[in-house]
């Protein structure tokens, strides 16, 4: 803990606001609300000398009872018939008396203030239970506020990819019933290229709030979730478990975990906020070639990758981007929010252009590249 945060020692939180008083009988620190001053008080009558003269409750209880010898004691009164089988005062049962009620008094006051005590500590937990209980209920808000808008975000992604399957439906049909290729039109061949792009882009969407983690290598009941903020702390990006809404492996198991562990499965994470997933990929951008050692995961250190997650279709796309990128030299090929684009220069004569078919091919590095390749 820095320097210039304290902790309280009643409640257990960070004391941000220098407003607190020091107990000199056991050096801990306390807040206003633990040590029972108001802000008026602080600010107005405790002085100096009452902030250093001050303790805390359990100081205070374990404090020794001050002796009360010195207090004076009521005379005899005169004319005061003494009872038959009375203890005269002054006399030696009468002093045992005496002693007997105040051992029961000073017995009497030490259970009343051990009670007061132990009051004192109920009501301090009872208190810092009903912050952590309205801190809680404040996280769990927004996590359904969040879960609310995720749910309607997909449910209307749904209905307008019904809606486009629809129109591929129709437009399938039509081209079913065409004698031959040749008769297609090709503004309807367009339409549907169209479509179908619209119908990557759509699907795209949906995987904005996710990340794609590669080469960790798999074991049998292992803790996914444990596994994602490891590596995020290794990058320098603190999760919690609210952040992370679901985190899987992907792609066919293998049939033994010695088999998969020269390729194990990627990891998929849904996270609660994009721009956690931003943070992620910015980070991992500048730690590249981070790898698992001082994590404490199992299995030897290796080199790990982040990335975006994208589409099937999405990362076909990419994997030929690279191929062409590194057949003809091209420098750069990147993806942003689950968009292709490549680079031929580091230049602003060089523009940055987007691939999203395979027509974008032939028109970024020309139909005899192509041709080459495939």
């Amino acid at each position: 803990m820095s320097s210039d945060k304290i902790q309280c020692a009643g409640c257990l939180k960070l004391i941000e606001n220098k407003r607190y008083l020091y107990c000199g009988g056991c050096n801990q620190h306390f807040d206003l609300d633990c040590a029972n001053i108001s802000e008026q008080r602080f600010y107005n009558t405790l002085t100096k000398e009452h902030r250093d003269a001050w303790r805390c409750v359990m100081c205070k209880s374990r404090q020794p009872k001050f002796d009360n010898t010195n207090t004076p004691v009521r005379a005899a009164v005169d004319g005061v018939t003494v009872q038959r089988g009375g203890a005269v005062p002054g006399s030696p049962l009468h002093m045992d008396i005496s002693l007997a009620e105040q051992s029961i008094l000073n017995d009497t006051t030490l259970n009343t203030t051990s009670e007061i005590t132990d009051i004192q500590a109920l009501t301090m937990e009872i208190r810092l239970f009903r912050d952590e209980m309205k801190s809680t209920r404040a996280q769990l808000k927004t996590l359904n506020e969040t879960l609310t808008a995720i749910s309607s975000r997909v449910s209307a992604c749904e209905s307008r990819m019904d809606k486009i399957d629809e129109c591929i439906n129709s437009l399938e049909n039509r081209m079913g019933n065409m004698s031959g290729v040749q008769q297609c039109d090709t503004s309807l061949l367009a339409s549907i290229n169209e479509l179908k792009m619209d119908i990557n882009d759509r699907d795209q969407d949906l995987l904005l709030n996710d990340i794609e983690i590669s080469c960790i290598s798999e074991q049998k009941e292992e803790s996914l979730s444990h596994v994602v903020t490891t590596l995020a702390v290794k990058l320098g990006v603190n999760l919690s478990d609210q952040d992370i809404v679901s985190a899987r492996r992907v792609g066919r198991m293998a049939e033994s975990l010695e088999v998969s562990s020269e390729r194990p499965r990627p990891i998929v994470v849904r996270l609660a906020r994009r721009a956690i997933r931003d943070q992620l990929l910015q980070a991992a951008r500048v730690r590249r070639g981070a790898t698992t050692e001082g994590t404490g995961l199992p299995g030897v250190p290796r080199r790990f990758y982040l990335n975006e997650r994208l589409t099937k279709v999405n990362r076909q796309l990419f994997r030929r981007a690279r191929t062409f990128c590194n057949q003809y030299k091209w420098r750069y090929v990147w993806t942003k929010e689950g968009r292709i684009y490549v680079r031929q220069y580091h230049d602003r004569d060089s523009p940055r252009l987007r691939l999203r078919t395979d027509d974008d091919f032939v028109r970024v590095f020309g139909p005899e590249a192509v041709r080459s390749i495939f």
